[in-house]
């Protein structure tokens, strides 16, 4: 292509190295179930030069924390299914929220309880009385 961008015509000898060229892609390309095997001569051919090496098992911490088979595949766009939980009726739905307002205040008790708590909050009560004078407004 660039040789016919320049005017001439392609000699024999870069026909022949676009043709090696493109027989070593076409081979890279399909090799790929290949490279992936121990015994492979492309292989031992890249870890003699450095090229390549031989990756060790994971560590047994590693192996125990994974899941042992191959993950679910998850498409890419589509909605994701709905849950296998039936929607709460009225009532159950005030009951709900009955207990997490519960939770809420309790939490909320321990809070005011909790010393260093108490103290950030009666700070932030003084300050917001109290501007500061070299706060915002002290300043026009």
């Amino acid at each position: 292509m660039l040789s016919t961008i320049r005017g001439r015509s392609a000699g024999p000898r870069r026909l022949a190295g676009a043709g090696l060229f493109a027989l070593a892609a076409l081979f890279a390309s399909g090799s790929e179930v290949c490279a992936q095997q121990q015994d492979n001569i492309l292989k031992q051919a890249f870890k003699v030069f450095g090229f390549a090496t031989d990756v060790p098992p994971p560590a047994g911490f590693v192996a125990k924390t994974r899941p042992g088979g191959d993950l679910d595949y998850i498409p890419v766009f589509q909605p994701p299914p709905e849950p296998a939980r039936p929607l709460l009726k009225g009532d159950q739905l005030k009951a709900m929220k009955a207990d997490l307002d519960s939770v809420d205040k309790r939490d909320d008790a321990l809070r005011q309880t909790f010393p260093p708590a108490a103290r950030a909050m009666a700070e932030e009560r003084a300050a917001k009385k109290k501007p500061t004078p070299n706060g915002p407004a002290a300043r026009q």
